[in-house]
């Protein structure tokens, strides 16, 4: 399926607008923009019938010789569980590379290189950096690791009232691991005042758009009444099971914690045992009592 699209180029002359048999001779003749627009155009339909083995070809291509967008467009395949051409070492390389340009993304990519000391020495100051200049470009994924820096004081100085204003507002623009460090900051007065209501809007967000984390936390407030709410166990348990389906170990102890009891759902011993078996094979202690109990009985 192809999808009509166009291609702008930024020349010295200014901006070109592109038609697809343009950028094919671009391509042919090995200009770097050109293969990595002909590498989208294949790689996401743009124009031409989708063929994603052609399209990461061409974006490899314009890779070795150097064009940076095309290296931040693999390493975010790559990080997306889409290209396994690189490995974690070359994206690293990659997006730091990349991130001499300017691109936002590969700020961002190299921001979490710095962190975790991919193919790099650890660096929290270098990362704090790249996270701010990713931020001060609208990207709300490397504003919320600058926040956690700040709630962290890693790079910089710990400011709780800072970090509290950045996962504010990349939550506000959509970002969901954003939703969810807000609503810990809501729930355990990080940054601010204590607001369980706000916690658990913050979740309830983080939730509708697929969060399992955010469901557990919101489960905990649904199952101990919060903001005036009383308790739903039964919600709760629904709740559980969505993270606990997520492959959270800890909401897979609290499913099978719940159908041992009969705590929002039908008591089912069977039930419990597996969801029990499988929160202990993740070495979650609790679970491994419980079962043990179980059996025992």
């Amino acid at each position: 399926m192809k999808e009509q699209r166009g291609f702008v180029f930024n020349t010295p002359e200014g901006d070109m607008d592109l038609q697809i048999d343009e950028v094919m001779h671009l391509a042919h003749e090995g200009d770097p923009d050109g293969l990595y627009a002909l590498g989208m155009a294949y790689l996401f339909g743009w124009d031409v019938e989708a063929d994603e083995k052609l399209g990461y070809d061409y974006l490899k291509q314009a890779v070795d010789k150097g064009q940076t967008e095309a290296m931040t467009l693999l390493v975010r395949m790559f990080m997306q569980g889409e290209y396994d051409g690189i490995d974690a070492v070359k994206a690293a390389e990659m997006s730091i590379k990349a991130a001499y340009d300017g691109i936002p993304d590969a700020q961002l990519y190299a921001g979490l290189a710095y962190m975790d000391g991919i193919s790099v020495q650890q660096d929290y100051t270098e990362a704090a950096r790249l996270f701010r200049l990713a931020a001060n470009q609208g990207n709300d994924e490397a504003r919320t690791n600058l926040a956690y820096m700040f709630q962290e004081g890693l790079g910089i100085d710990a400011d709780l009232p800072k970090a509290f204003k950045l996962y504010r507002t990349a939550a506000k623009n959509g970002n969901v691991n954003a939703m969810f460090h807000l609503g810990i900051c809501y729930e355990f007065g990080i940054g601010t005042k204590e607001d369980l209501s706000m916690a658990a809007d913050s979740y309830m967000q983080g939730t509708e758009k697929g969060d399992g984390y955010a469901a557990e936390r919101l489960a905990y407030l649904v199952s101990e009444g919060y903001g005036g709410h009383d308790p739903d166990d039964s919600k709760a348990f629904e709740l559980f099971l969505t993270a606990a389906n997520q492959g959270i170990p800890s909401s897979m102890y609290m499913v099978g914690f719940c159908y041992a009891g009969g705590s929002g759902v039908k008591k089912d011993e069977a039930e419990a045992r597996k969801w029990l078996k499988m929160a202990s094979d993740s070495d979650i202690p609790e679970a491994k009592e419980l079962l043990s109990q179980l059996e025992s009985e």
